[in-house]
């Protein structure tokens, strides 16, 4: 059987930690006057830009780079957070310079290590750019295991159209070869938007929730809240874990 895992790159693989971190150490405190934190700041303006890339993609593709759309959003976002005039490209560059730096999200490498000991193949689906998340992938020590990178870029279309994810599964017959009766796909990812597209293309899918108290995903299958947010994205993943090693050992259990 031919294993292939598809995983989500921004904000699943890669974290925005180090961005977050800058936006403090120069705007922390404004933010905090204006009743923001740093990390809901960025998280805000992350997902704004990504909202963007995909209707911009929709309606005109393609869509700017996802890269263009943050660092031209920011100025504007932080002169409404916090009552300044838009900031210079050279006031932000401290900031925006990190979009090209991203770390590696917990337990990344002891994730795709697993998967490729157990036979897997794996590959990166992402909104960003693909030279920019094969250097992420380099720093991250994970070249060597990571077989393929698509580019929404190059797709013309942004997650979650349905054109990402066929590209997908032409990456995942690509891994198998001729063995098309043998063979099981996954698709990896932090959000669940990401993971009921995926699902609609036929993948298993599993759910990474590191942003949650360890109990609650423990018993996220009990748990009232997170069965109402399951439910208003097609049903739970697959699996679900803490962390990408656990739902690489789930995927692979």
């Amino acid at each position: 059987m031919t294993l292939s895992v598809c995983f989500d790159a921004l904000g699943t693989c890669f974290t925005l930690q180090n961005i977050i971190s800058a936006v403090d150490e120069k705007y922390g405190e404004d933010l905090a006057k204006n009743g923001w934190g740093s990390k809901g700041f960025v998280m805000d303006w992350f997902h704004s830009a990504q909202r963007d890339y995909t209707y911009l993609s929709l309606i005109s593709s393609p869509s700017p780079p996802i890269a263009s759309i943050l660092k031209t959003s920011l100025p504007l976002s932080l002169s409404s957070a916090i009552s300044i005039p838009p900031p210079s490209e050279s006031e932000i560059e401290g900031i925006t310079s990190k979009l090209s730096e991203l770390p590696a999200a917990p337990t990344l490498k002891e994730a795709m290590t697993h998967l490729v000991n157990k036979g897997a193949k794996i590959a990166i689906i992402t909104n960003g750019a693909k030279s920019t998340t094969e250097s992420y992938a380099a720093k991250a020590n994970i070249s060597d295991v990571v077989k393929k990178v698509i580019s929404c870029d190059d797709v013309g279309l942004a997650k979650p159209h349905k054109e990402v994810y066929e590209s997908a599964n032409q990456v995942c017959e690509e891994f198998e070869g001729k063995e098309v009766d043998k063979r099981e796909r996954w698709f990896v990812a932090a959000h669940l938007w990401d993971l009921v597209a995926a699902k609609k293309a036929g993948f298993k899918t599993g759910l990474v929730l590191s942003e949650f108290p360890d109990e609650l995903v423990d018993n996220d299958k009990q748990e009232e809240s997170l069965q109402k947010w399951y439910k208003l994205y097609g049903g739970r993943p697959d699996v679900v874990g803490k962390c990408l090693l656990e739902v690489a050992q789930m995927i692979t259990s």
